[in-house]
Order: C-alpha cells, then structure tokens, then sequence
C-alpha cells in the first residue's frame, strides 16, 4: 500500500534564486560610488598633469634659454679673429664687398634681407667685429659678428702688387692655407672679400675665380687672413614663431638662399648694451668698464659705421657687450594656475641709469626665464697692443 504524504512549502526564496542579480536600489548605490571614485581620481590626474606641464615647460624655457645663451657668447668671443688689429689699417668700418659662387652677396640691400633683418639691419654691412642694431622698445635687437678661423695668427700681411684680376704678390704667403678667405682694405674706403685658390711659390696667391671680390683690387696695400671658414652673421628673434635666429651673410652653404637659421625655439626677446671704457673713470684700466649704453645715438649702428674719426674713436671705446635673453615656455597653463603674477618683465634691472632698462610684454598664462651675459669683446681688446 502506498501512503500518501503532503508536500510542505516555505515563504522564503532559496539561497541559488537570491544570488541571480542586483536590485535597483542596489545598482544605483554602486554607479554613485563609482562616480565619485572617477572624480576624486580625475582631479588628483588633473593636478598632476598640471604640475607636470609647468615643470616640463619650465625645463624647455630653461634649456632654449641656456642654449641661445651660450650660442651667442661663444660666437661673440671669437669676434674680430683675423682682424684685431684691422683699425690701424682702415679696415674697420668698411663696407665689405663678397662674391659667393660668382654671385655678389655683399654689399646687401637691408629690404633683400629675411625677417627680422629687414627691418633692423638698415645699414651697409661692414668690417667690424661686433655691432648691435637696436629694435628699440618694441622689438628685439640684432647683433652682428665678424669673425675668421685662420691656422696662423698672421695680423696683417703686406700687398707687392697686384699682377692680374685673380692673383695677389705678397711680401710670404707663408701663413696663408688654400682655400683660405682674405680681406684687404682698399683705397676707395672699401674693401674686398676674396678666395686663395692656389698658393704660387713664396709669394703669389691665386684667387678663386667664384668666390672673390677683384674690384679695385689693385689698390689693396695689406691683406687679413680670415681662415676657411670665416663668419659673417647675423643673429635675432624672429617674433612670428618665436625663435633665436641667425643669417649667413656670406650664403655658403649648398642650401643657402634668403633663409635664417632657428638655432632655439621659445625665445621672445634680445636686447643689447655696449659696455664703454671713456676714462670718464679717473685710474681705471683701459679694459675697464666706465658706462653702459643702448646701440643708439652714438653708438646706433648707422653711427658707428661711419667712416670718421668719431666712429673709430667711439669704436675702440667698446670693451664688452651685455646679452638678455628672455624664453618662454612652450606650453601655456591652465586658468587656475595664472591668476597671479607680473605682465611685464624688467631687463637690465641693476642698471638703474635712465634708458638702460627694458620693459617686456609677458602673458600670464606663460613661465618666463631671463639669461644675462657680459661677454668681454676679446679680439677687439688685441688691438691695443698692435
């Protein structure tokens, strides 16, 4: 026989039916935390990327700075190598007369050459080791500098004759290599930019029939051997991308044609003082710094250029030169992180003497760093023993 017992239920569900799913109440609690545990992380990101973009951006305003810096002080120390003594012998100020590749590169129009020179290099361009040409209040200055890499120290080597357009006797070529850059000062107040092709015997120098100027070459009493690689370039900051630039004069480069050369990104501002040894102080030295003054006025390129007694007079006057660079940095910042700070920046700020300071425009959203040089005109000082 078979007994038939009831079946007994329970009102609660089991164990396995319960771990099926969420409720609704449960998924929104859990979407709420998640929310706040992506913010709180965002906002920690967000101040770490800002710090990390101030400090990176720092760093490449400190390293163009640095870079620009020591680009133009060493150029500027080599200034006047292969013609320090080259006032004694009318060859400062000179206009320079160059041929590069059968094409006249010297004397150039100042509306010829690339921004920013265009509109700062007004004057002819002449033998000089350095000169400034001021941008006044609202632009960057621009320097030049002249400068040779001969292999002997030879300061000036005297001219027989002239026997042909593409040949020079002189008294030894022995300090003379080929390929070798000469200037001679010339009669007319000029001066010529040639090319020693081949040297002849003991004496004679072939010129390069390419690469030399031979007007009114017959005229020539000294030659100044510049080296293989002699320099003539400007430098300035091209304020449309911001950038330390610099042209070669010469174009000797394969490329060549009206192009600068960026040689740092993030630089805004240049600026030049000439420091000036007067005697206006009683028992300095001659190598002694009695005053600063800005590339204007007297000592405004134009001025200097001049073929006068005043200008070689306010030339050998000219000891050193001060450099301020300013660089910014690359990346701008977020609003929270400019909401103090100074819109400009002073230039120069120990020189308490009117007109030697520069104010410079600054951006907030911007870090800033201003390098300053005194860099001693060297070549130049050699003068004054020879």
């Amino acid at each position: 026989m078979t007994v038939m017992r009831p079946h007994s239920y329970s009102g609660r569900r089991s164990t396995a039916t319960l771990s099926g799913g969420f409720s609704l109440i449960e998924l929104l609690v859990g979407i709420l935390v998640s929310m706040i545990c992506v913010l709180a992380i965002m906002s920690a990101f967000a101040v770490y990327e800002g710090r990390k973009r101030t400090t990176t951006s720092v760093n490449d305003a400190e390293q163009n700075g640095s870079f620009s810096l020591f680009e133009l002080e060493r150029e500027v120390r080599s200034a006047g190598a292969g013609i320090v003594n080259g006032s004694n012998y009318s060859l400062w100020g000179c206009p320079i007369n160059a041929t590069t590749n059968g094409t006249v590169v010297l004397p150039n129009a100042a509306a010829s050459l690339p921004a920013p020179f265009n509109s700062l290099w007004t004057s002819t361009q002449r033998a000089m080791p350095v000169l400034a040409a001021s941008g006044g209040a609202s632009q960057s200055d621009a320097i030049a500098v002249l400068s040779g890499n001969a292999a002997y120290q030879a300061f000036n080597i005297s001219v027989v004759n002239v026997p042909s357009s593409n040949s020079i006797t002189v008294a030894n070529n022995f300090d003379i290599q080929q390929n070798d850059y000469l200037i001679a000062p010339l009669s007319n107040g000029s001066c010529a930019l040639t090319q020693v092709s081949t040297l002849s015997g003991t004496t004679g120098l072939i010129l390069s029939t390419t690469n030399s100027s031979t007007a009114n070459l017959p005229t020539a009493q000294y030659i100044f051997d510049l080296g293989a690689q002699p320099t003539y370039t400007l430098y300035g900051v091209n304020a449309t991308n911001n950038t330390l630039v610099s042209y070669d004069l010469l174009q000797r480069t394969t490329n060549g044609g009206n192009t600068t050369t960026p040689i740092a990104s993030g630089i805004v501002a240049m600026k030049v003082l000439y420091g000036i040894h007067d005697g206006s102080t009683s028992g300095m030295p001659d190598n002694y710094i009695d005053k600063w003054v800005q590339p204007t006025g007297t000592w405004d390129i134009s001025a200097l250029s001049a073929s006068t007694s005043a200008a070689a007079n306010a030339i050998n006057e000219i000891k050193a030169v001060r450099i301020a660079v300013v660089a910014q940095s690359r990346l701008p910042e977020s609003a929270s992180s400019y909401t103090t700070g100074a819109a400009t920046l002073t230039l120069f700020p120990d020189l308490t003497s009117s007109g030697l300071q520069y104010a410079v425009t600054t951006l907030p959203q911007y870090r800033y760093r201003v390098y300053d040089t005194t860099i001693p005109v060297q070549n130049a000082m050699i003068n004054n023993h020879y």
